[in-house]
C-alpha cells in the first residue's frame, strides 16, 4: 500500500505532472457505462470558439442528449507541437439504451446545427464503454 509521505516524496521529486499510483489503486469501473466521445482534431487554421461551445452548445447537448455527465478535455500545445485535438467531450451513458435514445432524439438536428456556430472543424464521433 502506498502511503502518504511516499506519495509526496514521490510527487515532489518527479519531472512535470505526473500521478503515482499502486497496483491496487487501479480498478475496473463498478459497472458497464457506455460514453459518446466526440473528436474535434486540430488543423492550421483551425475555428474553435471555446466561450461559445463551454456557455451555449454543451447545455444544449446536455439538455437533449441526458447524458449522466459529460468531462471536457481541451487541448494543449506539448513543446513546440501543437495540440492534435483542440477539444474532446467525453459524454457519459448509464447503459447503451440510454445513448441510442439520445442519438434518436428529434432535438439533435438542432445540437449538430449548432456546431458551425463554434467550429469549421468536422468531429469524429466515436462510442465507447468502460472497462
Amino acid at each position: 500500500m502506498l502511503n502518504r509521505r511516499d506519495f509526496i516524496s514521490g510527487a515532489a521529486t518527479s519531472v512535470g505532472a505526473m500521478t503515482v499510483m499502486s497496483s491496487e489503486m487501479v480498478k475496473a469501473a463498478p459497472e458497464l457505462t457506455m460514453s459518446l466521445n466526440v473528436i474535434y482534431p486540430n488543423h492550421d487554421g483551425a475555428k474553435f470558439d471555446t466561450s461559445y461551445y463551454r456557455s451555449t452548445h454543451i447545455p444544449l447537448a446536455m439538455k437533449v442528449m441526458k447524458a449522466a455527465s459529460v468531462i471536457l478535455i481541451e487541448g494543449v500545445p506539448m513543446g513546440s507541437s501543437a495540440a492534435p485535438y483542440v477539444m474532446i467531450a467525453h459524454f457519459q451513458f448509464a447503459s447503451s439504451e440510454a445513448v441510442t435514445a439520445a442519438l434518436a432524439h428529434p432535438a439533435m438536428a438542432e445540437v449538430r446545427a449548432d456546431v458551425a456556430k463554434f467550429t469549421d472543424i468536422k468531429p469524429t464521433v466515436m462510442l465507447g464503454k468502460s472497462l
